[in-house]
């Protein structure tokens, strides 16, 4: 009898998680980056038609998209040759290249942009943010430049939805590697916000305690760094917290993991609220916001992980 319980309650759960798992990935994974895809599509459009104010609300509507994929990313974990496909996209934190000064170099020149536009680092989310913010699209070079760049990230942005379609199969026959891949993206995206998104730019991260600078926010130039943020915060929530559909929440709490996952919930609660004293993205008033970013992450890293019995990866100093 008592074989026959657990053999019950064992298949129970294996149902419950393989509904979750799909859940996962069409409400969030797949939905995603759709979403994004559709996004910079949009931004195209409107470079086309060179109407800067759908520009601008464009582009944040595409950084939003972005971020609730790069929040959320486990693709390079699923399948090792999408590993760098963000840095394609992407180049916050990496590196020291002024991009600034080099697409500067490439507007003036007249070499052909399909040699001129050769860095991965010119065709990103970065050096479009400074393409459609800083210069005159009126400028044709200019504009076909905006144009390629867009190109580029819809291909990046395309394989990336086409990836996880590939490997489908792969997420869903393995619960305990799911939730690890989670869980691991989770705690690098929470140590990332806290530290490079948040603590860089007020000067409270290890690396700039003291030393504040704006400069150092994800999208300063367009003022979309908050944006940034709260889209993070917004998918953790959405995979975290009580949806209309099963989620990574859900099957925590089918763990009996109830206090760690409600206070995991509560910290990004009460970080959304606290971006709201971020006024056109100066951080010099984010203090609060820091405090409860870094209560997220040690609930995410110690706690959740704890519970979960999930082996974290490890993250350096500069949490590479």
């Amino acid at each position: 009898m008592k074989k026959f319980i657990v053999s019950c309650f064992l298949f129970t759960t294996t149902l419950f998680a393989n509904e979750g798992l799909t859940s996962i990935f069409e409400n969030i994974l797949l939905k995603n980056s759709k979403q994004a895809v559709l996004d910079i599509q949009n931004v195209r459009q409107n470079i086309e038609k060179n109407d800067q104010k759908e520009i601008s609300m464009s582009f944040k509507n595409f950084v939003i998209s972005w971020k609730s994929v790069d929040a959320f990313y486990i693709l390079g974990d699923l399948d090792d040759n999408y590993l760098d496909t963000p840095r394609y996209i992407d180049t916050f934190h990496q590196g020291n290249e002024d991009i600034k000064k080099q697409l500067n170099l490439i507007i003036e020149d007249n070499e052909d942009l399909s040699i001129s536009l050769y860095k991965n680092s010119h065709k990103t989310i970065n050096a479009l943010e400074y393409i459609l913010f800083t210069q005159d699209l009126s400028n044709e070079r200019v504009k076909d430049i905006a144009l390629l760049i867009t190109d580029k990230l819809e291909d990046n942005l395309e394989e990336i939805y086409n990836g996880y379609l590939e490997n489908k199969t792969k997420f869903l026959k393995d619960e305990v590697t799911a939730n690890a891949m989670m869980l691991n993206s989770l705690i690098e995206n929470s140590y990332k916000i806290k530290e490079w998104r948040v603590g860089d730019p007020a000067g409270l991260s290890r690396k700039f305690k003291a030393k504040p600078s704006n400069e150092r926010a994800e999208y300063s130039i367009s003022k979309n760094s908050i944006v940034a943020i709260q889209s993070i915060l917004n998918t953790h929530l959405t995979v975290l917290d009580n949806q209309e559909f099963p989620n990574f929440g859900s099957m925590i709490r089918s763990y009996s993991v109830n206090d760690e996952l409600n206070d995991a919930v509560k910290y990004l609660k009460s970080s959304l609220i606290n971006t709201k004293m971020v006024q056109n993205d100066d951080f010099s008033n984010s203090k609060k916001l820091y405090k409860s970013l870094k209560k997220l992450h040690a609930t995410y890293y110690i706690s959740l992980i704890g519970k979960l019995k999930v082996t974290a990866k490890i993250l350096d100093a500069d949490g590479d």
